[in-house]
């Protein structure tokens, strides 16, 4: 009987050959083929959560269209706007926009006059030759007589913005000037598209973020946001539709601006939101045990793949570059 043992297969021995010099290694090739694989899966959790989760993805809103589904309230903005009352006057200075009645309101009647008829130049010439507090007691009163049409704004949660009933427009009498031919004019002009017509050959270059702004001043965009869930009050700040999501509809932003003191301001929100990347990015790595857990948790296996019972497995090329670590013996 001989006391010589059979050697190792070749890929056993390169296996534990490492070990025998003192440093145990597991010779683990790349699971390239398991990116893809990996990638589909998070692809597919990302679209079920979209589905389930995200936001409504509307077709843009247009003047046109608004105008022609709530006339109403597209009189109500086009007197707001007259009057100096809309949510657009806090946007004078933005691209150019200037006075909104003078955008929305008289400069597309200017610019269409011949196409709407006498009266319409006769109310243009009044309101041109008006002063200016003469022009906002006409607009103020006919808002308020708007007011008497508009039916009360639904009770719960959110108020929602009600527009005044179209159909009894032609009922309100008192000292509104020319305002009522203006508005309706107007109307005319925003349900045919011409109102988009003439902000486009205005400003090409902010076309689209003049109409944006009309519509906020339309009571259909704040109705839209509540009913679909995009108030300030739960995401941090309201959608546009016809827009990718904005990284404020990330989670933690959201509460930042919501829930935090001064997150509702620019500043609060910007320095709130450094404040946690920063943690994220600094604090999170250096703290023991968390900083551990891709270790614990294994994930590495997940694209490794290991050597099968018998597999022949090749020498590591970059074996020679790093010296074996000897342990350590008696002395």
């Amino acid at each position: 009987m001989s006391d010589t043992t059979a050697p190792p297969p070749t890929g056993q021995r390169a296996a534990t050959e490492p070990a025998a010099a003192g440093l145990v290694t597991q010779h683990v090739r790349h699971g390239y083929w398991k990116y893809p694989i990996i990638a589909l899966a998070l692809a597919v959790v990302l679209g079920l959560l979209g589905v389930f989760a995200g936001s409504p993805n509307s077709p843009r809103a247009t003047i046109a269209a608004t105008s022609r589904q709530d006339p109403g309230g597209a009189a109500l903005a086009f007197t707001q706007e007259l009057a100096g009352t809309s949510a657009s006057a806090g946007n004078q200075k933005e691209f150019g926009l200037g006075p909104p009645g003078q955008m929305f309101v008289i400069g597309p009647l200017g610019s269409f006059a011949p196409l709407l008829g006498g009266n319409v130049a006769a109310a243009l010439a009044a309101w041109r030759a008006a002063t200016a507090s003469q022009q906002a007691a006409w607009a103020n009163n006919y808002l308020m007589a708007l007011g008497k049409i508009t039916p009360a704004s639904m009770e719960g949660g959110m108020a929602t913005a009600m527009s005044p009933d179209y159909s009894k427009i032609g009922t309100l009498h008192g000292n509104f000037g020319p305002v009522p031919a203006l508005v309706k004019a107007d109307v005319q002009l925003a349900q045919a598209g011409h109102l988009e017509q003439y902000l486009e050959g205005r400003d090409p270059g902010h076309t689209l973020h003049l109409t944006t702004i009309w519509l906020y001043d339309h009571p259909k965009m704040l109705n839209d946001a509540v009913a679909n869930g995009l108030t300030d009050d739960q995401w941090g700040m309201v959608k546009e539709r016809g827009y990718p999501v904005g990284p404020w509809y990330l989670i933690i932003p959201a509460i930042i601006h919501v829930k935090l003191p001064q997150g509702v301001t620019g500043t609060g929100f910007v320095l709130w939101n450094l404040l946690v990347a920063l943690i994220f990015i600094f604090a999170l790595p250096l703290v023991p045990g968390i900083r551990s857990l891709p270790r614990k948790l294994r994930r590495y296996r997940g694209i490794a793949r290991y050597p099968t019972p018998g597999e022949k497995i090749p020498p590591d090329p970059d074996a020679r570059q790093h010296p074996v670590l000897q342990k350590e013996g008696p002395s």
